[in-house]
Formats: C-alpha cells, sequence, structure tokens
C-alpha cells in the first residue's frame, strides 16, 4: 500500500513536467519564428531604401545623384540591412533545432534565448495552430 501511495506522489509530481516540456518547445519555435520574421522585414526595408536610392528612384534621391547622396544611401538602407541579417544569422532554422536538442538532451535552454523568452510566446493563439498546419 505504501509503495502504491509513494509511486502516485512522484507520478504526479512529474506529470506537470512533461507538458511544460512541450510549452516549451512551443514558446521557442513561436520565439524563432517571430524573429526570424522581424529579421526578413528589416533585411527587405534595407534592400528597399538602398536599391531605390541607387536605382534613382525619385522617392528616394535626388535626380542626379552625387557622391554624399550615395553614402548617405548606403547609411540608409545598409543599417536596416545589417540588423536584419544579423536577426536571422541569430535565430536561423538550425540554431533552433540545436537549441531544441540540447533542451531534449536535458541541457536546458541557452541563456540567451532563455532571457529571450516572455509569457506572450506560451500563449497559444489561432494565428499560431495554422502555423503549425503548415508543412
Amino acid at each position: 500500500m505504501k509503495k502504491h501511495l509513494l509511486f502516485c506522489l512522484f507520478a504526479g509530481l512529474a506529470l506537470p513536467g512533461f507538458g511544460q516540456g512541450r510549452d516549451t518547445v512551443f514558446a521557442v519555435h513561436k520565439l524563432f519564428r517571430e524573429k526570424r520574421g522581424s529579421g526578413e522585414s528589416w533585411t527587405a526595408t534595407g534592400l528597399t531604401a538602398t536599391a531605390g536610392t541607387a536605382s534613382g528612384n525619385p522617392l528616394y534621391a535626388s535626380p542626379k545623384p552625387n557622391g554624399g547622396d550615395v553614402a548617405a544611401a548606403a547609411v540608409a538602407g545598409g543599417v536596416p540591412l545589417a540588423v536584419g541579417l544579423l536577426q536571422m544569422g541569430r535565430y536561423s532554422e538550425a540554431r533552433e533545432a540545436e537549441a531544441l536538442k540540447l533542451y531534449a538532451e536535458g541541457w536546458g535552454l541557452p541563456p540567451d534565448i532563455r532571457s529571450k523568452l516572455k509569457r506572450r510566446h506560451f500563449k497559444v493563439k489561432a494565428t499560431d495552430v495554422r502555423h503549425q498546419s503548415r508543412p
């Protein structure tokens, strides 16, 4: 009788841990998807600003660009481009898979990823279900 009671006690304490692991994996997927999308947006903004100025688009530059205009375009478009590329590299699918592999092996999440996880990443929304059903 005591053995069964002890087993039930340990089983009851262990069960919430299983759900927590799934929630953590879901939150990490959501964080990486969010950050990759943001990086893609920054990259597209940088490319648009740089390409628009370089092609002589009147929305971005004067009709006859001089050296100062070209340098300003490179900085104005280069900064968002660099930020986007760095963010896409930091939150790549390969790094996500590596972090989840280490987590599954019991090593825990890297500190930089753990610090980025917020409560909103653990909440399931209708848009999250739609993203999960995609191949």
